[in-house]
């Protein structure tokens, strides 16, 4: 990630994760594991430990918690169980020999550790990516009036990226509308009509197009690095929608500002090579 203090850090480095998130902090039941093995839903019948990733964490897990390679899956619950989340996680994380992690918290289904904790459990360091969906949402919660919502958010954002140890912003902006937005950046009365249409709807999820684009522009303002989940996705997203190559007129617009990083990219990596390869700050 183009971020000085990671950056500074590089040549001392064996591996540094640009992007991941917390470590679940609590011990799980076989139902709750299983849902974290797939992006997709339960299916009657078939456990995930069955499926490709299944089996690499049998495979290549069950060791570390001194288990046999290809432990059965009630087994390795059970040593799970045994030595609790806290050594699980410093095994596991100790083990991956990772010296940076870059840590998105905007996405936490289930207890996790902070990037403090984690940097703790890995002896190694962390720091922040701040989910701008997160913040906006927030925003919204906490109780803002229409015509306010754009310098709300705005300031909200600002302290968010310049609070300690914060390197970076992420957008999900492919599981909420998809790519395929209008690339200008929106009129504040277009901020401000589609803010009272969705703060009327309740506020919740972002999923408003205008607040969107409106978001995605505040992360140019921001001059973070910024990240955008590509492609591959649970259910929730809709796959043609998140070809990153829809980003491209934006990106014609924001040449030159900040780092953007296509993340994940599957099934679209040629797209995001070629994107890659035309923008001199998109990486993948």
């Amino acid at each position: 990630m183009a971020a000085g203090p990671v950056h500074e850090r590089l040549d001392a480095l064996e591996l540094v994760d640009h992007h991941c998130h917390g470590a679940v902090t609590g011990d799980l039941c076989r139902a709750g594991f299983e849902s974290l093995l797939t992006e997709g839903e339960a299916w009657p019948g078939v456990s995930a430990f069955d499926t490709p990733a299944g089996l690499a964490v049998r495979r290549h897990c069950a060791p570390l918690l001194d288990l046999p390679r290809h432990a059965p899956a009630d087994a390795y619950l059970a040593r799970r169980s045994e030595l609790g989340a806290a050594e699980v996680n410093r095994r596991f994380l100790r083990a991956a020999g990772t010296g940076v992690f870059c840590v998105d918290t905007g996405y936490a289904p289930h207890p996790v550790t902070a990037p403090a904790e984690l940097a703790g459990a890995a002896g190694a360091t962390a720091y922040e990516v701040v989910r701008l969906e997160t913040v906006a949402e927030a925003v919204a919660a906490g109780g803002v009036e229409p015509d306010d919502y754009a310098r709300a958010f705005r300031t909200a954002a600002w302290e968010a990226v310049r609070r300690p140890g914060v390197v970076g912003v992420k957008s999900v902006a492919a599981y909420r509308t998809g790519f395929g937005l209008d690339p200008a950046r929106p009129s504040p009365a277009e901020v401000t009509e589609a803010a009272r249409r969705w703060l009327a709807g309740g506020g919740g999820r972002l999923g408003d197009p205008v607040l969107v684009r409106d978001l995605l522009w505040t992360a140019v303002d921001l001059g973070r690095p910024l990240q955008l989940h590509t492609g591959f996705g649970d259910c929730d997203l809709r796959l043609h929608r998140a070809d990153p190559t829809l980003l491209t007129d934006w990106l014609h617009l924001t040449a030159g500002t900040i780092p953007v990083l296509l993340l994940h990219c599957w099934p679209y990596q040629r797209q995001a090579a070629y994107l890659s390869a035309v923008f001199e700050r998109v990486y993948l």
